[in-house]
């Protein structure tokens, strides 16, 4: 029957060629050990998370603060660090808590390697000690390059060129309407003054 052909038929295309394997499902739980060291950040009382990479994004005042609070939290972590490894009543409990604080001191550590790295970098920058010597305005444009992102500092220099552009034009207009025209500056106008000797001849007959 046609039926019972069209049934045969596809059971043999079903069954044609190998069967490709199942992908096992992605275990989750260690995407994150696949991805990298995470970014170094530290959790601040006054600022929350600080990330290492925006530090030289940080004016000198922030950078300064933010070092007193990375010191008061590595030393405090210092003193937990010793009184775990003082007590000895649950050894489990404090095992796991030392091994925490003493990951996090070392975060801490590199924390406060980074910021002073940025300093010293600040300090002994040529291209800052450069402009510095030269005027205010090229020291505000390399605080600012080194300061701002790429695309917020391209955007603001950008605008300020602009901005000095249409200032000239606006300055070149009023000089063309102040500046006389060519045929009145071509015009001269011509007096007849007395000479000494006429002066002179007036004066005798007077006298």
């Amino acid at each position: 029957m046609p039926f019972e052909n069209q049934q045969r038929s596809t059971r043999r295309r079903s069954s044609a060629g190998p069967v490709p394997p199942r992908r096992p499902l992605p275990n989750f739980a260690n995407v994150d050990t696949r991805q990298g060291p995470k970014p170094t950040f530290l959790t601040l009382r006054d600022h929350g998370k600080v990330y290492v990479a925006d530090l030289p994004n940080l004016s000198d005042g922030q950078l300064a603060h933010i070092f007193k609070e990375a010191e008061e939290v590595l030393s405090s972590l210092e003193r937990r660090i010793n009184d775990l490894e003082t007590d000895t009543d649950d050894l489990s409990k404090d095992n796991d808590t030392l091994i925490k604080a003493s990951t996090k001191h070392e975060v801490t550590l590199r924390f406060i390697r980074a910021i002073e790295d940025e300093q010293e970098h600040r300090s002994n920058n040529p291209a800052l000690k450069d402009a510095a010597s030269e005027s205010l305005p090229r020291t505000f444009l390399e605080i600012a390059r080194h300061r701002l992102p790429g695309a917020t500092f391209d955007s603001l220099l950008r605008e300020a060129l602009e901005a000095c552009s249409k200032g000239e034009e606006l300055t070149n207009k009023a000089e063309e309407k102040v500046r006389p025209s060519s045929d009145e500056s071509s015009q001269v106008k011509i007096v007849d003054l007395p000479s000494q000797s006429v002066v002179q001849i007036v004066n005798n007959l007077e006298e």
